[in-house]
C-alpha cells in the first residue's frame, strides 16, 4: 500500500502533466478544450486536499506552490482572453444592430417603368 506521501507525489505528478496540457492547449487558443482539462483535473486537487493535513505531505508544498502558479498564469490569461472575446462579440453585436436599422432604408421598391426596348409599343 502506498503512503500519503507517494499517493500526493502521484497526485502532483498527474495534475502537473494536465496543467501543461491546459498551456498547450492555451498557446494553441483551444479554449474549450483547456477548460476541460481544467474540469478533469479537479477531482485530482480534491485528493490532494484531503491529504494537505498529512504532515510527511507537508515536503512537496514548493511543488505544489510553482504549479498554483502555472495554474494562476493559465486562469489569469483564460479571463484576459474570455474579457477580450466578449468586448469583441459586443462590437459585433453593436454593428449588426446598427445594420439592421439601415437595411430598410436600402429596400426601396423599384418603381415600374416601361422598357425602352418594348417592341410593342
Amino acid at each position: 500500500m502506498e503512503s500519503s506521501f507517494q499517493k500526493a507525489n502521484r497526485l502532483l505528478v498527474a495534475l502537473d502533466e494536465l496543467v501543461q496540457e491546459e498551456i498547450t492547449l492555451i498557446r494553441t487558443m483551444d479554449f474549450v478544450e483547456a477548460v476541460a482539462v481544467r474540469e478533469r483535473s479537479a477531482p485530482l486537487v480534491d485528493l490532494l486536499c484531503t491529504l494537505a493535513d498529512d504532515p510527511f505531505v507537508a515536503g512537496l508544498q514548493p511543488r505544489v506552490q510553482a504549479l498554483l502558479d502555472r495554474w494562476s498564469q493559465n486562469h489569469h490569461f483564460l479571463e484576459t482572453q474570455l474579457t477580450r472575446l466578449q468586448a469583441e462579440l459586443d462590437r459585433v453585436t453593436e454593428a449588426r444592430r446598427r445594420l439592421r436599422r439601415v437595411v430598410p432604408a436600402y429596400i426601396r421598391p423599384q418603381p415600374v417603368t416601361e422598357s425602352r426596348l418594348n417592341t410593342a409599343a
